[in-house]
Formats: C-alpha cells, sequence, structure tokens
C-alpha cells in the first residue's frame, strides 16, 4: 500500500536547499535577459510595434517584471530577519543598490552621451538635461541626455529601464513600515493588507474599461508582486511546496495576466510560481553563476540596445541586436560585478560600522554643543535677572 507523500513547507524546502538557492540565480540572470530581448522589439521598431506584441503576448511577457520584483521581496524579507536591525538593513540594501546605479548613470552621461551626442560638446555639458540626468542616482528619474539618440525609433530615451528605480526604493520603504510596526509578527494583517490592494487596483482597472490597458506593468504592480513575495516569506511555514499547486498557480498566471483588468489577481499565484521556480536549485553550471550579473545586465542593457540603433540603422534586425545586446551587456555585467558590485559588497560590515560610527560620532558632537549652548546661555539669563533685581 502506497502512503501519501507527506507535504514539504516552503520554509521546509529553504531548509534542505539553503536560503541562496541556485534557482534564484538562474531566475535573476533569466529575467533579466528576458526583459533586454523584450525591450529590442521597443528600442528598434519603436511603441506602436511594441503595443501590437504586448497586445498579442501579454500572458508571457506580462509577469517577467513582476516575477522580478516577488523575487526581490522575498529574498529581501530573509534579509531583515537575519540583520534584526532596520538600520543596518536599509544599509545593505543601499551598498547593494546604489554603487551600480551611480556607476551606470555616470558612465552614460560622461562616456557616452559624449561620444555619440549630436551637439557640440561645449553645447552638451552646459546643457540643463545633462546635469539633470544625474538625478537619476537618487531616484529621481529622468530619460534624455542632450543630443543624444533623439533619430532612434525611440528618441531621446537613454535608459527605460531605470523607470523601476523609484519604486524598488518604494518597496523597500514599504518593507520598513512593516519592521518599524510589527506586522511581520502578525501577518494576518499584512495579508489582509495585500489582498486590500489587489482588489482596490483591481476595481479600479475595471472601472476604466479600455482606457486602463497598458503596455508595461504599472509601478503599483510591482509593489503588489514585491508585496506578495514578503508575505510568501512569512507564511512560509504554512504554504506547501507543491509541483501540483506549481501547476495550478502558473495556469492562474497566464490567464489572469492575459488582461489589464485582472493583472493585479495575478499577483498571488505569480508569487508561487518565482518562489517555486526559484527553490529548484539545480547544479551551478555556466560562467554566469560565478557572479550575480542580473543587476548589471538588467542597468545597462537598454543604452546599449540604443546605441545598436543608433550605429546600425540598417541592420534594425531583432536576432542581430539581442546578440550585440547580450554579448555586451552581458560583458558590462561582469566589470560592474567584479570591480564595484562584490568588492563593495565585500566591505560591506566595514562600510556599515563607519556610516554607524559616523552618525553617532555626529549625535553626540550636536548634543555637546547643544548642551555647552545652553549651560552658556544659563548664566547669561540669571545675570540679566540678576541687574533686574537690583534695578
Amino acid at each position: 500500500m502506497l502512503l501519501p507523500r507527506p507535504k514539504i513547507t516552503l520554509s521546509q524546502r529553504v531548509e534542505d536547499v539553503g536560503a541562496a538557492s541556485s534557482g534564484f540565480d538562474y531566475m535573476r540572470i533569466g529575467l533579466a535577459a528576458s526583459i533586454l530581448c523584450w525591450h529590442t522589439i521597443y528600442s528598434l521598431y519603436g511603441a506602436e510595434f511594441e503595443q501590437a506584441y504586448w497586445d498579442k503576448y501579454r500572458m508571457v511577457v506580462g509577469g517577467m517584471l513582476p516575477m522580478f520584483f516577488v523575487l526581490s521581496g522575498f529574498l529581501v524579507s530573509g534579509s531583515l530577519v537575519r540583520t534584526g536591525s532596520i538600520g543596518k538593513f536599509l544599509s545593505l540594501r543601499a551598498i547593494r543598490l546604489y554603487p551600480a546605479l551611480a556607476v551606470e548613470v555616470l558612465l552614460s552621461a560622461l562616456i557616452l552621451g559624449p561620444l555619440l551626442t549630436t551637439l557640440p560638446l561645449s553645447a552638451y555639458f552646459s546643457s540643463g538635461t545633462f546635469w539633470a540626468y544625474f538625478h537619476n542616482i537618487i531616484g529621481y528619474i529622468t530619460y534624455p541626455l542632450p543630443g543624444l539618440f533623439s533619430g532612434n525609433p525611440v528618441p531621446d530615451v537613454t535608459n527605460v529601464s531605470l523607470w523601476t528605480i523609484p519604486f524598488e526604493l518604494e518597496c523597500y520603504a514599504c518593507l520598513t513600515l512593516i519592521a518599524l510596526f510589527g506586522l511581520q509578527t502578525r501577518r494576518l494583517l499584512l495579508l489582509m493588507g495585500l489582498i486590500a490592494l489587489i482588489v482596490l487596483k483591481t476595481y479600479g482597472l475595471a472601472r476604466l474599461g479600455d482606457s486602463g490597458q497598458f503596455v508595461a506593468p504599472p509601478g503599483r504592480l510591482l509593489v503588489a508582486s514585491f508585496l506578495a513575495g514578503v508575505v510568501a516569506y512569512f507564511y512560509r511555514d504554512k504554504i506547501p511546496y507543491s509541483s501540483a499547486l506549481f501547476a495550478v498557480a502558473l495556469l492562474l498566471q497566464l490567464l489572469l495576466t492575459r488582461n489589464a483588468v485582472t493583472a493585479y489577481l495575478a499577483v498571488i499565484p505569480t508569487a508561487y510560481v518565482t518562489v517555486y521556480l526559484g527553490l529548484l536549485n539545480p547544479p551551478k553550471y555556466t560562467f554566469l553563476m560565478r557572479g550575480d550579473y542580473s543587476y548589471g545586465l538588467y542597468l545597462f542593457a537598454f543604452p546599449i540596445q540604443q546605441t545598436y540603433a543608433l550605429l546600425f540603422p540598417q541592420h534594425r534586425v531583432w536576432w542581430l541586436s539581442i546578440g550585440f545586446s547580450l554579448s555586451l551587456g552581458l560583458a558590462y555585467a561582469a566589470f560592474s560585478w567584479h570591480l564595484i558590485e562584490k568588492p563593495i559588497l565585500r566591505r560591506k560590515n566595514e562600510i556599515i560600522s563607519r556610516i554607524t560610527l559616523a552618525v553617532t560620532t555626529s549625535g553626540r558632537i550636536l548634543s555637546a554643543k547643544w548642551r555647552r549652548n545652553m549651560q552658556s546661555n544659563v548664566p547669561i539669563v540669571r545675570s540679566e535677572r540678576s541687574d533686574l533685581d537690583a534695578e
């Protein structure tokens, strides 16, 4: 007699394969490469052509960015729990994200722009548009650089991928609030909040009708996907790890992603599909597993694609562009990982210690100055009162 197979939860699966499952590594690089392929249509043929493809293949491509954010929500929730400190967690997030982002912005503005701009360099560097481009480093997104890519099918856009950065910051703000209010220990409230967000957004899109359709997932959908990953992490001891449940969730994800009105309803099945695949933990074979190249590839792929469209107008063929952009994009991602991201991450404890020391020292100095000022004001007040009394 065959006994029923015991249920394994996500928590037990995490314990079996470890928090750093290779499935998440493959997913990161696979999703980054998939987004590069999708942006090829946009960079070569423009927004109208992309719209037609989006309408046709929405159920397949519509889940790529949400899966990226689910993955992030699940993993960084674990990071928050392990660090046990909101300040340290936010410092780690800043160390992970900002150096690579800053380098990408600087390279685009100071090297790519001067090489490809149609303006004289004096006009390029004196333009307000040039200086505004550095706002991208702090999450205030601006796309154009002066005289760059103005004749492309996607004109005056240097890096469309940066549009997700403000919503990533919003995700971390949400997770910080969750930690501050202790919602990780009140996970039912957390789940109810996610469901309320999904219902409200679905109702809003339903009221908009055809005008609510979109070509790229809206930012709040990405935030909802991140929160679904967070909920999955905190409910990991209750959620079964099941191939049958994965098949059902995948089918629901595809069906619900087909229409903008039901896109938010797809968030929960998308979360399960993402976490299930991430915990598969296949062997690490390729050179891609030598580092996390996904972030660098995602950040710099579109400027490379725009460069291809500019330099080879007679060869705007999707497979040539993908080959060109993927090759150079991975080369840049390797450069970013090995020379920027990894060295900084190796020194993360030292950097956090220095930041903590600087903040603590500054606080002590300000406190000491405040006390001295208060003490120095007391005799003056007393002397003034004595003079008044004497009068």
